[in-house]
């Protein structure tokens, strides 16, 4: 358990839903039924944009519109957080995820054009990737007829929830609605935290796998090979041969882990944590401009000695423009003027369900709770959703803005999971 004096302590309850399985599944079966029966081929073209930039000159992008009866509504897909050192692409293997092309042919089939964006750069993308959606619906309304575009859907995973999220608070005359898939919609401060916190206590009880090396936040530019190669061998080591370090590890940074395979989920869940934090972490200060990252008054509870963890741990000071630009990209305000969906599981291990608590505080005390609603999954992972509580997720979105939805559709979004009171 971390404590921080003047911060939000929030408790993550796991909610127990009953959901109807069967039904969605066989829902699902029949709305993704064009993808053997409908085109032989998607209607999409992929292109690239002009951003302007001159560090980062394109964004990839893609654009689907039905070649009949486009019902005049759009869904653009805004992708999760990709490694810094990847190719810059279109985030199909991500979609895969979610069913792929057989989605995109669903959503096609019932009216919707469908368009998705690389961003310009990897890595940390909130400012940079809200500047790309909207040169890419800029772009979209050149292909159509003027005034034909009734209504657009942002969708995003991840990351790309949050960068949605900002866009439909801060653009609500431009957007509709908004589709979160596991964002940290209680913010970049928020979600730096609580990766940092995971860090600095990984480097307290294993200090020879990075400490010894170089500290939290002053990690030198590794290669995913590397890291692959050298350090995922020596996290998993350390962890095997001291279990006891590794259970106050967890005990500690509050980490979800699967109750149905804990070891194999506390192995996994470092090593997704870790990830981010060597590979990311020269990104996300070169971004920022210093480093938003401060534990300097955390308390650090749950260890068996905690006197021993607080003295120990590495102390991180943040710089003051770093901490400023996270809040600017993006600290969510919760003032929503158009519907936000927000699918969730309860057990997430790389973006705590917590954040879904914090929106909902935010959006509370905004007077704005009546737009939000949050779906929270009984299960275990990052964006571990089926395809048909995605598509049902995005079914409640569409009929929240009274936007035109089909039967199928409309019935999905009946079975999407309980929404949260």
């Amino acid at each position: 358990m971390i404590a921080n004096f003047g911060a939000l302590n929030v408790r993550e309850p796991f909610f127990r839903l009953t959901t109807l399985v069967a039904r969605l599944v066989a829902l699902l079966l029949l709305s993704l039924s064009v993808a053997t029966s409908g085109w032989a081929q998607l209607p999409c073209v992929n292109g690239s944009l002009p951003t302007g930039d001159p560090n980062h000159s394109q964004q990839l992008i893609q654009i689907c519109i039905p070649p009949i009866s486009w019902n005049g509504q759009l869904v653009i897909y805004l992708h999760g957080f990709v490694e810094p050192q990847a190719a810059l692409a279109l985030p199909t293997q991500e979609l895969e995820a979610f069913g792929g092309n057989a989605t995109i042919a669903a959503l096609l089939q019932r009216g919707f054009a469908f368009a998705t964006t690389s961003f310009r750069k990897n890595g940390y993308v909130v400012e940079q990737g809200a500047q790309d959606v909207s040169q890419l619906l800029t772009y979209f309304k050149t292909l159509v007829a003027p005034g034909s575009l009734h209504k657009t859907y942002l969708v995003g995973g991840s990351e790309g929830g949050l960068i949605a999220t900002l866009l439909v608070e801060q653009h609500a005359q431009t957007y509709d609605g908004a589709l979160s898939l596991c964002a940290p919609l209680g913010g970049a401060a928020f979600q730096t935290k609580y990766l940092g916190d995971f860090r600095v206590v990984f480097d307290y009880f294993f200090p020879s796998v990075f400490r010894d090396e170089f500290k939290a936040f002053e990690v030198p530019p590794i290669s995913p090979e590397t890291w692959s190669l050298s350090y995922v061998p020596q996290v998993a080591t350390a962890l095997q041969l001291n279990p006891s370090a590794a259970n106050q590890l967890f005990k500690v940074t509050r980490v979800a882990l699967n109750p149905a395979n804990v070891p194999g989920s506390a192995g996994e869940a470092a090593l997704s944590l870790l990830r981010y934090s060597i590979l990311e972490t020269p990104d996300l200060k070169a971004t920022a401009g210093g480093t938003p990252f401060d534990n300097r008054l955390a308390l650090y509870l749950g260890s068996n000695n905690d006197f021993a963890l607080n003295r120990g741990v590495e102390r991180v000071t943040s710089d003051p423009q770093a901490r400023a630009y996270l809040r600017h990209f993006y600290q969510p305000t919760g003032r929503l003027q158009r519907p936000l969906v927000s699918l969730h599981t309860t057990l997430d291990p790389l973006v705590p369900f917590s954040h879904e608590l914090i929106y909902l505080g935010l959006a509370t005390l905004s007077g704005h709770r009546s737009n939000l609603t949050i779906l929270p999954t009984a299960s275990y992972g990052h964006c571990n959703f089926q395809p048909a509580e995605v598509l049902g997720a995005f079914g409640v979105l569409v009929s929240q803005t009274n936007g035109q939805l089909s039967t199928n559709l409309s019935s999905l979004a009946a079975s999407a999971p309980k929404a949260m009171q």
